[in-house]
């Protein structure tokens, strides 16, 4: 993993001085620790600042073709760079490193912007042709890796993170509300969206061409969802067995410690067992667990370590975390409210003591279904063919004085969020479960400045709901993991994922994102992923020889934490600290008079509002961390 960052200025020569464009990169050194390269050539400028996971030695960027008229830089790996090697060579190529990067300037040069098609991998890079005067920046199928973009009057900047854009200097730095809301409302920025106006994420699985002639983004991979009927169950297992370890085999080429990820779930036992049954030596395992028993895995993590007989390392995260919590927010660099950030951030920590790389299941339940969710979308769609009346007169006003219930999976809180708030279809139902504030009550929760804000700026997309209306058979399981695919897993696992690891210099690779099992999962008939109790059918058959049967069956569990706990207990002092004190950013957003009736409901165990309140948390903690204000 690396930071990039880079500046193309076709009206100046050159574009940065050398002492700025270092300056820049050392607000992103910690994605890549071991040290930086920069270059100054023309109307471009390139920084990079390097992890070395692969040819350590002499793999340093930018990393040029031959004749040096082509250039590029990579935040990520290319797990076929061997094999594209080999066929470069055979064209006539040749190779100045041993590294994964250097496939991709000697691809660009035979494929053109074709070569994008033929990289597996992770990767947000960028591409100089000095004589077409041409940028090319481009990011992987799933989004795992970030990109950033700004751009100017014959000027276009990128980096792996909006800091290199705004350092320590937020002053004039303008908060986007349209990205506020989703913000709010979802608890991340959606793509192409960034918090700040004139910022741009650049979408997963897409392409931007900048040069004299304008820019142009291009979606260059689009997930195919056609079913294919002729499939049986049999194959759909044997297939995704092959293709499962052959992403696991592929992502354990490193040059530097390697390691797992593992919490005990199906997810990542699978990838630790395909990986132990595919190494000679044994493997390194980390878990996290909290004090708190209901949200621990360990035992069931221990389990999977005795299985394949890993070097096994453990970590307890502590409610202790307020010295911590503005450095985990600073390194997320956007506001997110993913409290999984947290014990992310302590493993990632962990992890990076021992490895460089590490092997994670993230990404399991998009592809094979695995969310209590998409079975709740099942029921959820039965349960709107009741009458609207009897729904929204009856049973939403008997199912809102259900008590909240503690710990951390309840069949009780299961039926009061179908039942409440009361929705018009299945697809809405899924929409506010996944929403932290949720958008009918936007106006109730919203001060009247937002909300005009809001108003003038044309109002806010809501992204997940716009990617339900391309969707055939809006209200099936099946459905929700394609939206989830698009959005949640760009938008927040990868962003969690990427942010935390990089804030400790670690590597994190990712086997059920292989956009080749992702291709053939999506082609799977839906009656073999989920049925009425738990999904992920298809991965649990493929793996019953080598898991242990109660891993492959227990109910899922999830990287949950105990944040409503927190906030009544240990956090309570600094929640009111940041929520309530007067000249609190997030007053310019949300009624304080809505933050204090959530404050007093939770702390008396009337109501959990810990998803909203953490929100609020991470916000104002965010702001004050930038210096940025939310008007």
């Amino acid at each position: 993993m690396c930071g990039v960052f880079g500046v193309v200025d076709l009206n100046e020569s050159p574009p940065i001085r050398e002492e700025e464009l270092r300056a820049i990169c050392r607000t992103i050194e910690h994605r890549g620790p071991d040290g930086t390269r920069t270059m100054i050539r023309g109307a471009v400028a390139f920084g990079h600042t390097r992890l070395s996971v692969i040819d350590t030695e002499t793999g340093w960027q930018p990393i040029a073709n031959e004749d040096e008229t082509v250039f590029v830089i990579l935040n990520g790996e290319i797990y076929n760079f061997k094999s594209l090697r080999r066929q470069l060579t055979e064209n006539g190529h040749s190779f100045s490193t041993n590294s994964d990067t250097e496939v991709i300037v000697h691809l660009y040069e035979d494929e053109g912007l074709n070569f994008v098609d033929r990289l597996d991998g992770m990767f947000a890079l960028a591409i100089w042709d000095e004589p077409k005067r041409r940028l090319v920046l481009a990011r992987d199928r799933l989004g795992k890796k970030p990109m950033y973009y700004q751009l100017g009057a014959g000027k276009i900047k990128f980096a792996s993170e909006t800091k290199a854009f705004t350092g320590d200097d937020n002053k004039d730095r303008k908060v986007d509300p349209e990205a506020l809301c989703c913000y709010l409302t979802y608890g991340y920025v959606p793509e192409p969206m960034s918090i700040f106006k004139g910022v741009a994420k650049l979408p997963s699985a897409h392409m931007l061409v900048f040069d004299e002639t304008g820019v142009s983004v291009k979606k260059y991979w689009e997930l195919k969802t056609d079913i294919d009927s002729t499939m049986t169950i049999e194959d759909a297992v044997s297939e995704t067995r092959r293709l499962a370890d052959q992403a696991v085999s592929s992502r354990l080429v490193s040059d530097v410690p390697l390691g797992f990820f593992l919490s005990g779930g199906l997810d990542s036992s699978v990838v630790v067992g395909s990986a132990a049954e595919a190494s000679s030596s044994n493997l390194k395992t980390f878990s996290i667990g909290f004090e708190e028993d209901s949200f621990s895995e360990l035992e069931y993590a221990r389990t999977i370590a005795n299985r394949f007989n890993t070097d096994h390392e453990e970590f307890v995260v502590t409610s202790d975390l307020v010295d911590d919590l503005q450095a985990i927010v600073r390194f997320a660099d956007e506001p997110f409210a993913d409290s999984s950030m947290v014990p992310m951030y302590y493993l990632s920590r962990q992890t990076r003591q021992h490895v460089t790389v590490a092997l994670s299941g993230d990404g399991g339940d998009e592809v094979f279904g695995g969310y209590d969710r998409y079975i709740g979308l099942r029921f959820a769609e039965k349960y709107h063919t009741v009458p609207a009346f009897v729904r929204k007169g009856i049973v939403a006003p008997m199912a809102k004085m259900i008590p909240e219930s503690p710990g951390k999976r309840s069949n009780l809180r299961r039926l009061k969020r179908l039942m409440y708030p009361a929705t018009d279809s299945a697809h809405q139902w899924y929409l506010g479960w996944m929403q932290q504030f949720r958008s009918e009550s936007h106006k109730n929760e919203f001060t009247d400045e937002f909300r005009f804000q809001l108003g003038r700026s044309a109002g806010w997309n809501d992204h997940m709901s716009t990617r339900f209306e391309n969707v055939v058979d809006v209200e099936s399981p099946r459905s929700a993991q394609l939206v989830d695919t698009t959005t949640y897993l760009p938008g927040d696992l990868m962003v969690k994922a990427d942010r935390m690891s990089m804030a400790h210099g670690l590597e994190v690779r990712t086997p059920f994102l292989d956009h080749r099992l992702v291709e053939f999962a999506a082609t799977i008939p839906n009656d073999f992923t989920i049925d009425r109790r738990s999904g992920k059918q298809v991965l649990k058959k493929a793996y019953a020889d080598l898991i242990p049967e109660h891993i492959v069956n227990r109910k899922k569990a999830g990287f949950t934490v105990p944040v409503g706990a927190w906030i009544n207990g240990p956090l309570r002092e600094m929640t009111q600290e940041l929520l309530v004190s007067r000249g609190a950013e997030v007053h310019k957003v949300v009624n304080p008079e809505f933050i204090n009736k959530m404050i007093d409901q939770h702390s008396s165990n009337r109501q959990s509002h810990a998803v909203r309140l953490w929100n609020l948390i991470c916000l104002e903690t965010w702001a004050s961390a930038f210096g940025v204000s939310l008007d």
